[in-house]
Formats: structure tokens, C-alpha cells, sequence
């Protein structure tokens, strides 16, 4: 009997398909909305929709920074069994997104203007700009309140429903899109309304959420009120996707403003396509990398390393095959990508096909910092994860596109792009290496997790068959023995850890279909812990009122277990069973 990653691979599969799901929505309704845009209007407007990211992304980053960190903060919570700190995380997520939005709203009426002719060199472009930044700061509450809750219902047991608040929302808006453009005079105004239209009917989601009888969270106005100060938490563990959002703004404004006074509006073009090809590169990998913050939180709250290692191997394997099928595809077909953005500038094309090409060798490194921005992010490292996203996102960055655009022209973009992918990932993996040889970080290695647990007696993973429930009581007495714990304790934990196992044989998978057990014994505080997690039928024991005669339990089942052990406590998160038994020893 050894630790296995069976409960974690089938984890791991089931949130990645609606991960990537989410993913895929999200950046195919940028990509898609870009297309129809440049289709439907002309590329002009989309260039004004790339002039426009520096402010969407400001209004966007506390929806995307307080989400994921809200997120983040209740998966480790969930995952040390904390649920009314978790629900009162909740309830801050929602009361802070939905304060700052309303105040944008307030605003939108007096700084749109100002913003447009800040953001646009020309009168063309600004009139495209100015109805569609209006309606998007006006209306501003429903993308980021959809944000909240899709991160936080994913991790909360839901994360079916919160990818498909993203599938709803952008499915909407994508269909909105070709109405209003295509049978419209709406232009600018109707990309935008549908956007915002779509965003509000995702948030209708939430209303099968509040009735799911899977969630552990509840949202309580007057808790949340009572926990603010949790928000520098939240903060602190979103600062890395507050920090993506601030550098794209910096980024976007300086580069946008830098291409259009170096090489003209017509150049502007092709940037253009080259940034949309970062959605097509998020539409892929996102999804895949997300499952590491959905059940990465979880997992270390829990301190289950094992699980951990066997999390990030899969998201690796994964990420890579993703990004060699998308550089093939780029540097074979990159006229494709300029046709779907409707590129029509000819006399500049051959330079775009380059572009195009040259920018798809970023895409490895590229993942490999999303890894590692979100990996530390979920493992409560946000000094390093920030550092990965400042340097990815700005510091190198800028100055080196302005550099080599001076230098080479457009083609410093693709250039500029691939360089500091490479370096920013180079310089976070030196600064760990020497932090962790002065001391200053935990363990060795990129995960920085110890290898084993010294807290931990016993981890092993068994079938769930009656013969293995019987042989798992006689391991734990055996270690219990060879740990010095003396036999009466060690007899408790055998039979509680037969029966729990035995009711899940029995019970907790339909069709008798065999699966796995995660059992860990370990020592804490003089006191054994043992812990039984499985995927099987929600069943809570600790709320399971029953007499000791009850037909289908062994030796009393339930209630002889309540009776022996010195604590009970029961969770349902990432829609696993974990029920924790505590002896005093």
C-alpha cells in the first residue's frame, strides 16, 4: 500500500474541461469580438479597441485581482476546514467588487472623454473609441462581478457552473456582436453593449449557485461587513493579477502611444495582430494552468506535497504539448492568422507574416511564466509571483520593444516579446536558487515543498473494497505500534479508519464500481489526525444520527466512531469527501 495520484489525476481531468472550457470562452470572445470588429467596421476599429485596453484593464483588474485572490485565500481555508472564514472571505470578494465598480459607473459620465483624446491621436480613431469605452466604464459591475463569482463558484465545488458563467457570457455577447454590427448602425456602441450584455446574463448563474447543495460557502452581508480587514489578504494573495493588470496598462499606453508617433498608424496594425495572438496562446493554456490555483490552494492547505507534485507534473505535460501544436500552426500558417484579423494593409504584409512567426517562439516561455505566476500565487510566494509579472510584463518589456523598434522597426515587437519571456523566467528561477541557498526560502527546487511531510505517519491510497478496508486497520495499528503510540490509541484509529472506509466501499461510489482512498495518518500537536479522502456521493458523517443496530454499518459504523474519537470534523471541497478523525494522544 503506497500514495498514488489516482483521486488527483481524476481531479485534475475534471476541472480541466470545465477550466479550459472557461478559458477558451473568455479568450475566444477577445479573439472573436476582435475579428468581427475588424470585419464588420474595419481594422481602424481594431486598433481602437487595442487603444482602449490601458482603461478596460484598470476597470478589470479589481474583478480579476480580488476573484482570483478571494479564490486563492478560500481554497487554502477550505482546505485546513476553516468554512466560516472561508464564507466570510466570500462575502468581502463580493461587497469590495461590487463598491469600487459602482463608483467607476459614477465616473463614466465625466472621464470618457478626457480618455479618449488622451488614448487616440487622431479624430478617425477617437470617435470609434469614445461610445465604446462609455458604454464599457458605465456598465462596468456586470463583467466584474461575473469575474468573482466564476473564480470563487469554481473553487467552491461549482466549477461547472463558473466556467459556464464565461461559455453564457461570451456566447451572448459573440451572438450580440454579429446582430448589432452586421444588421445595425450601432458600430463601436454595439460592441461594446454587447459585451456588457453578455456579462450580465453569466451573473444569472449565480442563481442555481445560491441553490446548489454542493456549495460550502454562504454569503452574509453583515460577516462580510465584520471581516473587511481580510481584504489586505485577499490583496496581497491577488497582487500578482493586480500587477498583470497594472503593467498591461502601462505597457499598452507606452507602446501604443510609442508605435503610433515612430511608425505610424499603419503599423499600429500589426501590433495589433500580435496582441490578439496572445489570446489565441491564453485561449490554450489558460485553462490547463488554472486547475494548478483551483486545486493547488486546496492541496496546501492540506499539505498534501505528493498531490502537489503530481498536480504541477500533469499541468506541465499538458502545457507542453499544447504550446509545440501552437507554434507549428503559427509558423506554418501564419497568413491564416492575418486573415481571420482581417489584415489588409498589403504593402505591409510580408513583414506582418514575419511578425507573426517570429512571435510564436515566445509562446514556451510564455507558459512557463504563467506556471510560475500562478503556482506561487496559490502557494502563498506572492513576492515572487509579482516579481515574474513586473518584470514579464513592463520592466523588460518596454524598454526593449521601444529599443528594438527603434532599431528594427515592427519587427522589434515579436523580438522584444520573445527576450523577455525568456529573461523574466531566468531571472525568478536565479533569485529563487540563491533566496533558498541563503535561507530565505523553504526547501530546494521550484516547488519549494518538502519532499515528505515530517508531521506524516502514514500516506497510502487503497481500493475501495471490503478486503482492503480490513487490511488498512492493520497497517495503521502496525504504524501506529512502530511509532510508539500506545495500543489502545492505536486500536481507535484502526477501527475507525475500517469502518469510514468500509462505509465508503459501500455507499459512496454507485454501480460498485471500485475507486481509491487517500488515507493519511500524522501527528500533530500530541494528537493523531487521520484523514480519509474520496470522490465518492457527498455524505457528511458528523451530521449521520444513527443506533449502533443500524443494518448496513459494522460495528456500530458512525455513531461508535463519534464515540471514540475526541473530534469529528467533515468538508466537501473540490467535491471530494474529507473526513478528519482526532485522538488525544
Amino acid at each position: 500500500m503506497i500514495r498514488n495520484d489516482y483521486l488527483i489525476k481524476r481531479k485534475f481531468n475534471s476541472y480541466l474541461v470545465p477550466g479550459v472550457l472557461m478559458a477558451i470562452a473568455m479568450q475566444l470572445g477577445n479573439i472573436v469580438d476582435s475579428i468581427l470588429v475588424s470585419m464588420f467596421i474595419d481594422i481602424d476599429g481594431l486598433t481602437a479597441i487595442s487603444l482602449s485596453m490601458p482603461v478596460l484593464c484598470f476597470m478589470q483588474m479589481f474583478g480579476f485581482a480580488i476573484g482570483v485572490g478571494g479564490a486563492i485565500t478560500i481554497s487554502v481555508k477550505l482546505g485546513k476546514r476553516q468554512l466560516d472564514d472561508a464564507s466570510g472571505i466570500f462575502s468581502v470578494c463580493v461587497i469590495t467588487v461590487a463598491a469600487v465598480s459602482l463608483v467607476f459607473t459614477a465616473l463614466s459620465f465625466v472621464i470618457t472623454h478626457p480618455l479618449t483624446l488622451f488614448l487616440a491621436s487622431t479624430s478617425t480613431l477617437q470617435a470609434l473609441l469614445e461610445p465604446y469605452l462609455f458604454i464599457f466604464i458605465c456598465c462596468i459591475p456586470t463583467l466584474n462581478m461575473c469575474l468573482v463569482f466564476s473564480n470563487i463558484m469554481t473553487v467552491d465545488n461549482n466549477p461547472k457552473l463558473g466556467s459556464a458563467a464565461f461559455i453564457v457570457a461570451n456566447a451572448v455577447n459573440l451572438t450580440l456582436d454579429y446582430i448589432f454590427l452586421k444588421y445595425t448602425d450601432m458600430g463601436m456602441t454595439g460592441a461594446a453593449l454587447s459585451s456588457v450584455i453578455g456579462f450580465a446574463s453569466g451573473i444569472l448563474l449565480v442563481i442555481p449557485y445560491t441553490f446548489s447543495k454542493k456549495r460550502m460557502l454562504r454569503f452574509s452581508l453583515r460577516e462580510g461587513l465584520k471581516q473587511i480587514r481580510m481584504i489586505g489578504t485577499i490583496i496581497k494573495n491577488g497582487q500578482s493579477q493586480a500587477m498583470y493588470f497594472i503593467m498591461l496598462i502601462l505597457k499598452y499606453y507606452i507602446l501604443n502611444a510609442f508605435i503610433q508617433n515612430t511608425l505610424g498608424a499603419d503599423n499600429m496594425a500589426i501590433y495589433a495582430v500580435c496582441i490578439n495572438s496572445v489570446y489565441i496562446v491564453r485561449l490554450c493554456v489558460e485553462g490547463i494552468i488554472g486547475v494548478v490555483q483551483t486545486i493547488g490552494g486546496v492541496l496546501y492547505g492540506e499539505k498534501d506535497y505528493y498531490g502537489i507534485r503530481r498536480l504541477v507534473k500533469r499541468t506541465l505535460l499538458f502545457c507542453s504539448v499544447t504550446v509545440v501544436v501552437l507554434m507549428v500552426v503559427f509558423l506554418t500558417y501564419p497568413q491564416f492568422i492575418l486573415t481571420i484579423f482581417s489584415f489588409n494593409k498589403p504593402d505591409l504584409f510580408d513583414e506582418a507574416l514575419l511578425c507573426v512567426r517570429l512571435f510564436s517562439f515566445s509562446f514556451g516561455f510564455y507558459a512557463a511564466n504563467r506556471i510560475v505566476q500562478v503556482y506561487y500565487q496559490t502557494t502563498l510566494h506572492a513576492k515572487i509571483s509579482t516579481m515574474n509579472t513586473v518584470l514579464d510584463g513592463f520592466v523588460l518589456l518596454v524598454p526593449l520593444s521601444m529599443l528594438l523598434i527603434g532599431t528594427v522597426g515592427v519587427l522589434g515587437v515579436s523580438i522584444a516579446t520573445i527576450m523577455t519571456e525568456g529573461l523574466s523566467f531566468l531571472a525568478v528561477w536565479i533569485y529563487r536558487v540563491i533566496q533558498q541557498k541563503r535561507g530565505r526560502l523553504p526547501q530546494k527546487g521550484f516547488l519549494m515543498i518538502p519532499e515528505k511531510d515530517g508531521e506524516n505517519l502514514m500516506d497510502i491510497t487503497v481500493m475501495s473494497t471490503d478486503e482492503q478496508a480490513v487490511e488498512i486497520s492493520k497497517k495503521l495499528i502496525e504504524c501506529c505500534g512502530q511509532n510508539g503510540i500506545v495500543s489502545e490509541k492505536a486500536n481507535v484509529i484502526g477501527v475507525a479508519a475500517e469502518e469510514l472506509t468500509a462505509n465508503i466501499v459501500r455507499y459512496g461510489y454507485k454501480g460498485n464500481k471500485p475507486s481509491c482512498i487517500d488515507i493519511n495518518l500524522s501527528k500533530v500537536d500530541n494528537k493523531l489526525i487521520l484523514r480519509l479522502r474520496d470522490d465518492g456521493v457527498s455524505f457528511n458523517p458528523t451530521e449521520y444520527n444513527t443506533t449502533e443496530n443500524e443494518e448496513g454499518f459494522l460495528l456500530g459504523g458512525i455513531a461508535l466512531i463519534k464515540s471514540i474519537a475526541d473530534n469529528m470534523t467533515y468538508t466537501r471541497v473540490l467535491n471530494m469527501n474529507n473526513t478528519v478523525i482526532e485522538i488525544a494522544v
